[in-house]
């Protein structure tokens, strides 16, 4: 189109670029993603016995996180099942289908108009053994490290999780990738904004279409700050649903995890240009 251009993987259905005059927007391809990088609470044994289940595998000790590790979720393996290409009234229509063979179907449906917005609608639905519940459940992608300013409207402007966000009024806000990293002693999932409406992100030129400059991988591997690695480009959480926090004493309330289940969402993604 006049002045983007998307490319999608035929082999995958993923995906793979997307380019707003002449600039390179994604290093890494949408997908779907489960994972958080186990919080503080999901590391110690005081709320392991919430989470115990039949899938706990040997060797990865008594913990939160062990219900999740051994249901493979950090670790997904996608099969493409079938992808189609059409165009319809309302644009390029692209239809995906997909497997997680850990027993997940996805259906992604992507409409694409003449001013470069990518309708998602996306079905996903379970079919598998599941954990007890999902750290998370929505899309990732990584995107370029120049769309660094970061504008959403949602609740701010501080992080704020499902279990731990009413004192966060909701509004529109503005800050910085590196203004939202918040460190740690042990590193972990972070930088969460709720209830959000929309989300920009943008160059210092205004080019660009929660998220964090240290990779998933990086903050689930790392034990202390010094081993967080910057990586290419900066990692994009679209959650559907998070599970909270909980404490120490107390795990999260049921009312707060992110349950294996059937979710439609519909994402839509504007190109921004100068």
């Amino acid at each position: 189109g006049d002045g983007f251009k998307y490319v999608f993987n035929r082999t995958d259905g993923q995906l793979t670029s997307m380019v707003i005059q002449d600039m390179e927007l994604l290093e890494s391809p949408l997908r779907l993603n489960l994972w958080r990088a186990p919080l503080a609470n999901e590391l110690d044994n005081w709320n392991a016995s919430s989470a115990r289940s039949s899938n706990w595998k040997e060797g990865y000790g008594y913990t939160v996180a062990t219900e999740m590790y051994s249901a493979g979720i950090d670790r997904l393996t996608h099969q493409p099942l079938s992808f189609s290409v059409s165009e319809t009234t309302e644009g390029v229509h692209i239809h995906i289908i997909d497997a997680e063979l850990m027993g997940i179907i996805n259906h992604y449906e992507y409409i694409i108009n003449s001013e470069g917005t990518i309708e998602i609608r996306h079905v996903l639905k379970p079919e598998g053994k599941m954990p007890l519940w999902f750290p998370r459940i929505g899309l990732t992608l990584t995107v370029s490290d120049a769309l660094d300013q970061v504008k959403w409207y949602g609740r701010g402007p501080q992080e704020n999780y499902p279990d731990r966000k009413t004192g966060y009024p909701t509004g529109i806000y503005a800050s910085t990738v590196q203004a939202m990293y918040e460190p740690y002693l042990m590193p972990q999932d972070y930088g969460l904004r709720t209830d959000v409406r929309w989300l920009q992100l943008t160059t210092d030129k205004g080019i660009g279409l929660q998220f964090n400059p240290y990779s998933t991988d990086n903050l689930t591997k790392a034990m202390y700050t010094y081993q967080l690695q910057k990586q290419k480009g900066m990692t994009l959480n679209l959650d559907y649903a998070t599970t909270g926090v909980g404490c120490t004493a107390r795990g999260v309330f049921g009312a707060y995890k992110a349950m294996p289940q059937e979710y439609r969402r519909t994402i839509s993604i504007k190109p921004m240009m100068k």
